[in-house]
């Protein structure tokens, strides 16, 4: 479909491939420190999965540690733990946040040895809730949607035990693939260092590859490819390759060029974060839905809005409001919708997380990238609204 609008911004360009193919020629091998602002020197990883892994193996936990994560999450995060020798152990999520449960936290936590606190579309978890539950139990903050959020006045990241981040393509730093990894505490942060100076560096030749695979999966992803060759693609890719495949999981110091791209966008990142918030506001503004199914800012918190997710009353709700997009040149995600299969299928899920279930089910994302105008902004609020409309004139019961 020609003009298909999408929901994650791949910004990789022809000058940033030319710069990363130069970077990848002329820097020698020394990587440095990543400062965030607002938290500080950052150590540069891989990937984010690749600094979860570091993060736990930093904590010391014993073999088969069981580690707390909401099942709402990115699976490749359950990858993470048991990559780090450890044991997945469910925790639900809050339904206004998608992050996870404080409640949920304290009744399991004498299960538990560790906890992932994943700040989820770069809304924040209540950390001070958290922390209270987790009874001093570590926490590892999983920032890889919420660099630049605030929760009291304090940057995401800045609670836990370690933080983590990703810049993979799609989100606000959008370098390819990269990440970093923080800690406040001086043991914990030399524990990091040690882990990655003895990573290896990825090669040459393996870094132009990657360099070049970028660039032409930003092109798919992108308009006007990503309608007619993109998304087609990635619907085949997720068809067909199983769970094991993807995301794997690689422990290396950082490619040269995903670390300069990400220093490169670090200082636009603040002006990026207010356009896809002044979208967010349009949103909030103009959609004709019950305030209960849109995610707001709580009282003391700055989200980045990195995605903007719709808690649809049902399930077919959500797809029937999915395809009337679709039919309009609007993408959209169901974020994690098979995430409970997996967790069965995987990591021995007992189904105990309802509220989690629940957003599987009826999620939805829509476009809100900070490359967006404001006249399409608009028009998708318009055909969402529209949408909405006939589905409720058919006779359906969207229980608002």
């Amino acid at each position: 479909m020609l003009g298909l609008v999408p929901v994650e911004h791949w910004e990789h360009r022809f000058n940033d491939l030319l710069r990363s193919m130069v970077t990848v020629i002329r820097t020698r091998k020394q990587v440095g420190m990543l400062r965030i602002p607002g938290l500080g020197d950052c150590i540069p990883v891989r990937s984010g999965r690749a600094g979860l892994v570091a993060a736990i193996k930093a904590l010391s936990l014993p073999l088969g540690a069981r580690i707390g994560v909401p099942l709402y999450c990115c699976p490749v995060v359950f990858k993470a733990v048991e990559a780090a020798n450890c044991k997945v152990r469910f925790i639900d999520v809050e339904a206004g946040s998608c992050c996870m449960s404080a409640e949920d936290l304290s009744a399991k936590r004498e299960k538990l040895d560790a906890v992932i606190a994943v700040h989820m579309f770069g809304n924040m978890c209540d950390m001070r809730a958290l922390q209270e539950a987790a009874q001093g139990k570590p926490i590892i903050e999983d920032c890889a949607q919420s660099i630049g959020s605030r929760l009291e006045g304090r940057i995401a990241g800045s609670f836990g035990t370690i933080a983590f981040f990703s810049f993979r393509s799609g989100k606000y730093l959008s370098a390819g693939e990269g990440g970093a990894v923080f800690s406040s505490q001086e043991e914990i942060r030399t524990r990091l260092s040690e882990l990655m100076a003895v990573a290896p560096f990825p090669g040459s030749a393996d870094e132009c590859v990657h360099v070049a695979a970028i660039y032409v999966r930003s092109l798919l992803r992108s308009k006007p490819l990503y309608g007619v060759v993109g998304y087609p693609l990635w619907n085949i890719y997720n068809k067909q390759v199983d769970y094991s495949a993807k995301s794997p999981i690689i422990v290396s110091k950082i490619y040269k060029a995903d670390l300069a791209i990400a220093k490169r966008r670090l200082a636009l990142l603040d002006s990026a974060i207010e356009a896809q918030r002044a979208n967010a506001n349009v949103y909030s503004r103009t959609l004709k839905l019950d305030g209960s199914i849109l995610c707001s800012e709580k009282p003391g918190t700055y989200f980045n809005r990195y995605l903007y997710p719709i808690t649809f009353p049902s399930s077919e709700d959500r797809d029937l409001i999915a395809a009337y997009l679709f039919d309009h040149k609007i993408g959209t995600i169901k974020p994690y919708k098979d995430i409970v299969d997996v967790a069965v299928a995987h990591y021995a899920y007992e189904g105990d997380c309802a509220v989690a279930e629940q957003m599987a089910k009826r999620v939805l994302v829509i476009p809100n990238n900070y490359s967006l105008k404001k006249e399409e902004v608009q028009r998708i609020a318009e055909c969402l609204n529209s949408g909405w409309q006939e589905i409720m004139s058919r006779g359906r019961n969207p229980g608002l």
